[in-house]
């Protein structure tokens, strides 16, 4: 458990971000299929892309049946699941207890389709998977892209390789399109051949291919949405945020233009983001996140330390994370005073015009990155917080505890 403490709202800091581990995830897959024929720097860190990494690099090693444990890491085993379907030999893909009841029904269901040999190990249509890799000849399908983008990324990603390319038709509204299109431009950026219109894409059969040496991966935009909130609790301050382009393939960069509105500044320069604390000049009273979902928390809790009111829409699919964060949220906010009500499955409703804190407040995280790093928002409200199982912060940013020392914060670890 670690207890957290700020003793005055002024923040000064410069902050080495993460790396991106959704561009990074998907530039190691790209690496590996390519025989590792050029470099990655500011490769993430996280657990999720070492996991990966870690992987990848067994699976170039053996030349036999392996068995793979990703842990928790929920993009890179929807990416296993394509990349091993293409790849020779016998895998069997497994992960935490958590990750094997996540959706994967609808990504292995697309992959037979498309020729590739996969089963349950289990009877319940749930993880670990038995896979025998192989070319697959590829085609057309039809995927629900309500559930998860991840899984028309996992396919995009290896669908250069399939003999006769592949056509996808996305039924449904898409969640978390601003990932899908992240995918198409980092294809297109190893010469893949990709061509998107309305509800279809399709990828020709050419292999991907580079004229360089090294890419640099950008730091990443869902964890600068913490540093904006505490900006926006701040009275006054200069925050640093190191890695971040104003051009960034990442959806989470409309961070910049949505803080405005709460009063901060973004100011870019020499590869990194400056923010600065004008007046307060309102709050962002409702929002469709189905293209943000790693942004919701970080809006919930933000408003209702200003005790202001929040409609989510288009969130139902947080249900499906790394825990249920609709009801992890119910449960947090209502320990601070603040009601969520639920309208349906896709919007809730956040009411923080009764925020207190009570003393001694222990913070739940629920295996869940995000969950956590959440609570030091209300330490700007509040005296002391307790956050429990803080190390769950290593899924995404390992160094967010010591990044908060340098800003201020007292942090003891119990």
């Amino acid at each position: 458990m670690v207890v957290l403490s700020k003793k005055d709202k002024n923040i000064e800091v410069s902050v080495a971000l993460p790396a991106s581990k959704s561009i990074s995830n998907r530039v190691l897959v790209i690496q590996f299929l390519m025989n590792n024929q050029f470099n990655i720097s500011n490769l993430s860190n996280c657990n999720d892309s070492t996991q990966l990494k870690a992987a990848l690099q067994q699976i170039h090693e053996s030349e036999q049946s392996i068995d793979i444990n990703i842990g928790e890491a929920g993009t890179s085993y929807r990416f296993l699941t394509a990349l091993l379907a293409v790849t020779p030999g016998n895998f069997t893909l497994s992960g935490a207890s958590r990750l094997m009841q996540r959706p994967i029904t609808p990504l292995v269901d697309a992959l037979r389709q498309l020729g590739a040999d996969i089963q349950y190990k289990n009877t319940n249509q749930q993880g670990p998977l038995l896979i025998n890799g192989k070319q697959l000849e590829g085609g057309t399908i039809t995927l629900n892209a309500q559930v998860s983008s991840q899984f028309i990324t996992a396919l995009l990603l290896v669908a250069p390789y399939f003999r006769n390319g592949l056509k996808i038709f996305m039924s449904e509204k898409v969640v978390s399109f601003s990932y899908i299109l992240m995918t198409i431009q980092l294809m297109k950026h190893f010469g893949a051949s990709v061509h998107f219109e309305k509800n279809m894409i399709q990828v020709i059969h050419q292999p991907y291919q580079v004229n360089f040496e090294n890419y640099i991966v950008e730091s990443d935009w869902t964890a600068a949405s913490y540093w904006y909130a505490l900006a926006a609790l701040s009275n006054q301050c200069t925050i640093s945020l190191q890695g971040l382009r104003k051009d960034s393939l990442q959806g989470d960069s409309l961070l910049a233009p949505l803080f405005n509105i709460y009063g901060v500044h973004s100011s870019f320069e020499n590869n990194s983001v400056k923010l600065t604390k004008a007046k307060n000049t309102g709050v962002l009273t409702g929002f469709d996140f189905i293209d943000n979902p790693d942004l919701v928390q970080t809006f919930a809790f933000l408003n209702a330390a200003l005790k202001a009111k929040l409609q989510v829409n288009e969130a139902g699919n947080l249900r499906l994370k790394e825990t249920d964060r609709i009801a992890a949220l119910k449960n947090e906010l209502s320990k601070i005073g603040v009601t969520l009500h639920i309208n349906s499955d896709n919007d809730f409703f956040i009411d923080g015009s009764n925020f207190s804190p009570k003393p001694n407040l222990i913070f739940e995280t629920y295996q869940d990155h995000r969950m956590a790093m959440i609570a030091p928002i209300i330490a700007m409200q509040t005296n002391e917080i307790r956050i429990a199982n803080e190390q769950v912060v290593s899924k995404s940013y390992p160094d967010y505890w010591n990044h908060l020392q340098q800003a201020g914060f007292t942090i003891n670890f119990e």
